[in-house]
């Protein structure tokens, strides 16, 4: 899993625009640089534009590309990666964790 945590100071671009919360525009806004930058990388390798060099290659093998960002606003509301990653992590303890149980994994994540 790749991610990385951010946060959302409030200040004049803080409000929610076009319906899109803060921290949700920050998380796509963060995802996107990510390509970005791998694909710079390989432009500064040699790789023509366009085309995908090393980094930018293994970034897409993962979740199609897309980095998991847990953005955390001022008012401590969240990205909805951010729930995507307690599952993530609630998932795998669950699958560690069921064979001390007499259960199933889905009830056991609920604990």
């Amino acid at each position: 899993m790749l991610g990385e945590v951010k946060t959302k100071a409030p200040n004049s671009d803080f409000h929610s625009h076009w319906g899109v919360p803060p921290a949700a525009a920050r998380q796509a806004e963060v995802a996107r640089d990510y390509l970005k930058r791998a694909a710079r990388t390989g432009e500064l390798n040699g790789r023509p534009p366009g085309f995908d060099g090393p980094m930018a290659t293994a970034l897409k093998r993962y979740n199609g590309g897309r980095v998991l960002v847990f953005v955390v606003g001022a008012f401590t509301e969240m990205s909805e990666d951010a729930s995507r990653i307690c599952g993530i992590i609630a998932r795998d303890l669950a699958r560690t964790h069921v064979p001390y149980y007499n259960d199933d994994a889905k009830r056991i994540k609920g604990i």
